[in-house]
């Protein structure tokens, strides 16, 4: 398990891999990183900074399984903005979960986005299974999430992108700031 946390950003993971079979193989990997006042990006003005990057792999001849969590949070007077994500994925030959998850304050804006996803292969008992829970608590809020379909043959997958953001600032919509950018059209009648 790995647990970062520094001012008010946080990152945290946890993966487990098994396997059973003529030849297992099993893989697990965490990282977590933080930064509070700081920009790990010269130049960019992030007040908070949170990474969190979780794989895990398995595949035997009998059993594969695999698990995961992973937490980023980010705190920048903004009312904060966090994800917190599990998955597992159960197969009779592979598994694999994989979350990569980025905060980033700024000083108006405490933004949290990434993906999580589980596959496993094969027989009729695979499984792939993902939660993800999100929050955002300043006076403007936005989340956006897709859970594209999986269309690998023989496998059973799950994947879920998202993005949280909690700002100080009213947000705009894609279609508010295009309006917003494009030149006045006025006819020529009036």
């Amino acid at each position: 398990m790995d647990q970062v946390t520094a001012g008010a950003a946080a990152a945290v993971n946890y993966t487990a891999a098994l396997a059973l079979g003529s030849a297992p193989h099993a893989s697990a990997f965490g990282a977590a990183s933080t930064y509070y006042g700081s920009s790990p990006i010269v130049g960019a003005p992030l007040t908070d900074y949170a990474n969190s990057q979780a794989t895990a792999i398995a595949s035997g001849g009998s059993f594969a399984h695999t698990s995961l969590s992973s937490e980023v949070s980010v705190d920048g007077a903004n009312g904060g903005a966090s994800v917190a994500a599990r998955a597992t994925g159960t197969g009779t030959s592979q598994a694999q979960v994989t979350a990569q998850f980025y905060g980033v304050s700024t000083n108006r804006t405490d933004l949290v986005f990434g993906s999580v996803s589980a596959v496993a292969c094969c027989g009729s008992n695979a499984a792939a299974g993902i939660e993800v829970d999100s929050r955002a608590g300043g006076p403007y809020t936005r989340e956006l999430r897709a859970a594209p379909a999986s269309e690998t043959p023989g496998q059973v997958g799950n994947r879920v992108d998202i993005a949280v953001v909690s700002s100080a600032l009213p947000l705009l919509d894609a279609a508010q700031v295009f309006v917003a950018g494009a030149p006045a059209r006025v006819s020529p009648k009036y």
